[in-house]
């Protein structure tokens, strides 16, 4: 710390010495006079007009100016996951929170508030050892060794900007240390904070400072949370599957129950003991049906009674026909033909519809002598049950937002090394602090501030002499030398 002082001192004294000399130097004769005069005014309006903008915060207006475009790619990432998400979860039957999709609420969007925790980029069969073993090897590898990498980077950016921030400001030797021998721990994070809070003359130079130390924060408290963050954005679930409870109360899986097309009411003429249900699924059923409904057509006695808005409703005709169904013997019926219900089944899909339209709809679960099960019974009995199997994975909320953070975390270490490469003096001469470095300059100062005696000394009497020495005096001298430059 003493040696840097000193030459930056040294630079500050040459540049002082040598402006000095350049601006006591008189002229030589009356035309170099005259001439001087001349550039001397043009160097003032010059140098007038520069004043007038120098004032403006341009490094302050260029960061805000291109934050939107650098939040840019962010935006895209998440418009392009709302779009991939219907295909990835509106196919479910059941989405990743465990809601079925025909629930009220349920939705598939992969941005939903409530999916802040949940990993509803998820994927996999496992069992429940192998997805926990998945889940502890990403908290230590990536968790863990991703933290370290991020103290290893902040350790490197931070140390060098300690060298130019000791060009420029007083830095007390707790700041020191903290930064030099503890960079990412609590301990610093509250040295910093301290640090913060001192904000000092409200200049340019202390709001720059200011900023940094923000940053510094920021950063650290980032790299101490990473491990939580990373062990946040994962996670696994079960896996899920429909069910709904048919009139004995026994669970039926989604998959079984069946859109309705029609329904021969009085089908104890044709030898059934209930109502024949022909389901989308039994095309031979609903073929025969429509064959039988053939008979009629072009007969005005044939009567159907079709609801104004869909294809469902009754048929039934004052005349004679003839049934056949697979066994191959047609059975004549007298007047009038069968009574069918007509019901509506659209595009095939077996889902909720809109409450004013449910009563179009009927559906069934044991064949062709099931009971009918309207859309509204369905609804309030079906639900998702957890399997057997897990899936892993990452809830996208949480990993846009940890996105986010890495980028901010990216632009502010990128600053600072730009910002030392550009500014330090030290560093352009090659300065670049490690481990051994900072302990050699931070013993020699100490050693310099308290005498030799500091060999005798135990940890306490150390504290308590460089906290009563002020240990930041030759910073401030160093301080004060730049601002009258």
């Amino acid at each position: 710390m003493k040696p840097q002082f000193q030459a930056v001192r040294r630079d500050v004294d040459d540049d002082a010495r040598t402006s000095f000399e350049m601006l006591n130097a008189g002229p030589q004769h009356d035309t170099d006079s005259i001439s001087s005069r001349q550039w001397t005014k043009h160097d003032e309006r010059k140098r007038t007009f520069g004043q007038m903008w120098s004032p403006f915060p341009w490094r302050t207006f260029i960061i805000i100016l291109t934050l939107p475009l650098a939040l840019a790619p962010i935006v895209t990432l998440a418009a392009a996951a709302e779009s991939a998400s219907r295909n990835y979860i509106q196919g479910r039957d059941c989405y990743p929170n465990g809601s079925w999709k025909e629930e009220k609420g349920a939705t598939w969007r992969i941005m939903d508030s409530s999916y802040f925790f949940t990993p509803n980029l998820s994927f996999g069969a496992f069992t429940f050892t192998q997805v926990k073993v998945i889940d502890i090897a990403w908290d230590l590898i990536i968790g863990r060794g991703g933290q370290i990498l991020l103290a290893w980077v902040n350790y490197r950016v931070f140390n060098e900007w300690l060298v130019y921030h000791m060009e420029m400001h007083p830095t007390s030797y707790k700041m020191y240390a903290a930064v030099a021998f503890q960079t990412t721990t609590m301990s610093t994070l509250g040295v910093l904070g301290k640090e913060f809070l001192a904000f000092g003359k409200g200049t340019w130079k202390r709001f720059f400072r200011w900023l940094a130390i923000l940053s510094m924060v920021l950063s650290t408290a980032y790299v101490l949370s990473f491990p939580t963050l990373m062990a946040a954005l994962t996670g696994y679930i079960t896996t899920n599957e429909p069910y709904v409870e048919n009139y004995q109360r026994n669970l039926i899986e989604w998959s079984q129950i069946e859109r309705v097309v029609y329904v021969v009411n009085d089908a104890e003429r044709i030898g059934f003991d209930k109502p024949l249900v022909a389901t989308l699924e039994d095309s031979a059923l609903v073929n025969y049906i429509d064959v039988y409904q053939r008979q009629f057509d072009g007969n005005n006695t044939a009567f159907y009674d079709i609801s104004a808005m869909s294809g469902s409703g009754t048929f039934y005709a004052n005349k004679t026909s003839k049934w056949e169904l697979d066994d191959g013997n047609p059975i004549e019926l007298t007047a009038p033909s069968l009574n069918i219900t007509l019901f509506d089944v659209d595009n095939g899909e077996v889902s909720i519809p809109p409450e004013q339209l449910r009563h179009r709809y009927a559906y069934a679960l044991d064949g062709r002598q099931s009971t009918l099960y309207n859309a509204t019974y369905l609804l309030d009995h079906g639900s998702c049950k957890p399997s057997e199997t897990y899936q892993w994975g990452f809830s996208y909320i949480f990993l846009f937002m940890v996105s986010i953070f890495n980028f901010v975390w990216s632009c502010i270490m990128v600053g600072m090394w730009l910002d030392t490469r550009r500014g330090s003096k030290m560093y352009k001469s090659g300065r670049r602090p490690g481990l051994l470095r900072s302990i050699m300059d931070y013993s020699a100062a100490i050693r310099e501030e308290l005498g030799t005696e500091v060999d005798y000394l135990e940890e306490e009497e150390l504290r308590r002499r460089v906290r009563d020495s002020g240990g930041g005096d030759e910073a401030k001298e160093l301080e004060k030398a730049f601002n009258e430059r």
